[in-house]
Parts: structure tokens; C-alpha cells; sequence
């Protein structure tokens, strides 16, 4: 027997897919910082970028500097049409062992 108890489904969904979403959302704030969202995106880009990161169990400095990074991402041009956060998103969540994070 085990302590610990089995994750509801909603938990394992968001495990499995909340990184993936939030980085395409990423990518579709960086699409719409072209135009629209112009120097918005770079906050939004933090405040999704905080989300993602707070799916894994890391530090808040480099959760502070990963998030910043991610609003610089929607603010550098011509990676408006290059799915750079789905894609790392992606090669991470296949990687891992285990089922651990």
C-alpha cells in the first residue's frame, strides 16, 4: 500500500496538457504581439510563463527569470510564425522519466 493517494483525473489532464496549452498560448500571445497586443504582450507573456512554471517544482528565482524570458520571447520579432515555446514544451514533457517531472 502506498501513502499516497491516486490523482484526480483533472490533475493528471492538467499534468499532462497544461504545459503544452500554456505554451501554445505563449505562442498565440507572441502571434498577436505583432499587432494588437504590441508591448501588452511582453506582461502577458510573464504572466503566462509564471503558469507554465508553476507546474514544475523549481525555484522562485528561476521561475522569475524563466517567466521574464518568456515575455521577452513576445516581445523579440520574427518568432511571431515559429511555435518555439510548443515545441520545447513538447520535447520536455517527452523526455521526462518515469512520469515525473
Amino acid at each position: 500500500m502506498s501513502d499516497k493517494s491516486e490523482p484526480s483525473v483533472l490533475e493528471r489532464l492538467n499534468r499532462t496538457f497544461g504545459p503544452l496549452a500554456g505554451a501554445m498560448i505563449l505562442d498565440l500571445v507572441d502571434l498577436a504581439s505583432i499587432g494588437p497586443l504590441g508591448i501588452g504582450g511582453f506582461f502577458i507573456g510573464i504572466a503566462i510563463g509564471w503558469w507554465i512554471l508553476s507546474i514544475y517544482d523549481i525555484s522562485r528565482n528561476t521561475r522569475i527569470m524563466l517567466a521574464l524570458l518568456a515575455g521577452i520571447y513576445c516581445l523579440v520579432p520574427f518568432t511571431e510564425f515559429i511555435p518555439v515555446a510548443t515545441l520545447i514544451s513538447a520535447i520536455a514533457r517527452y523526455k521526462q522519466r518515469d512520469g515525473k517531472e
